[in-house]
């Protein structure tokens, strides 16, 4: 039978710790890797589930009829007022997405800043109404106050200064186009945006 000796057991416990040391370090990594690939799965869900809704026929004519809204809200049609409670609230919850982490606003504001821009100022009259309400203790619509949608706006205007430099380039004005064409729809008696999901 082999003998050990005190010096050669306390060897084989150093390594024995040593290799046990070596394994939890490597299965710390490989639950680490698992835990990144799984956070970027659940961000790009969120990011398809979110360009479905952005991305979708609907939105980008809703995005597009926003921009043609009244620079006051007492000029506002009914039909404009829901045009722009439903904008407000898809660019809130895209907002909401990047500012928790769930969606990385590299993937957001490079692409949309300049529309993210344009509907934040489009809809101006009618978040600083949903503010005023929000705050008197009125009964204002949710997420219609645009908490986060402003800050997903400071984002894309510090994308846009950083890259165009220009302030006229980096935060154009909406083209008067837009609100022209929105007026001669409702001249028309057509439905402005795509009038779904309303």
């Amino acid at each position: 039978m082999l003998s050990l000796d005190s010096t050669q057991i306390a060897l084989i416990e150093i390594v024995v710790a040593a290799l046990q040391t070596v394994l939890l370090a490597l299965a710390g990594v490989v639950v680490w890797r698992q835990a990144r690939k799984a956070q970027r799965s659940r961000s790009l869900d969120a990011i398809l589930r979110m360009y479905d809704e952005v991305g979708s026929r609907a939105a980008a004519q809703d995005a597009d009829a926003a921009l043609g809204l009244p620079e006051r809200i007492e000029d506002y049609t009914p039909e404009e007022l829901e045009l722009a409670t439903w904008t407000t609230r898809v660019y809130e919850k895209l907002a909401f997405l990047v500012e928790s982490g769930m969606i990385p606003a590299k993937y957001i504001v490079p692409l949309d800043s300049r529309r993210i821009l344009w509907t934040w100022d489009a809809l101006q009259p009618f978040i600083q109404e949903q503010r005023r309400l929000r705050d008197s203790g009125g009964g204002y619509r949710i997420s219609g106050d645009g908490r986060y949608f402003e800050l997903l706006a400071r984002r894309a205007l510090r994308y846009r200064t950083r890259t165009f430099g220009d302030a006229k380039r980096a935060h154009p004005p909406i083209p008067q186009d837009y609100r022209e064409r929105v007026r001669q729809m409702i001249a028309r008696g057509e439905r402005i945006g795509s009038g779904g999901a309303r």
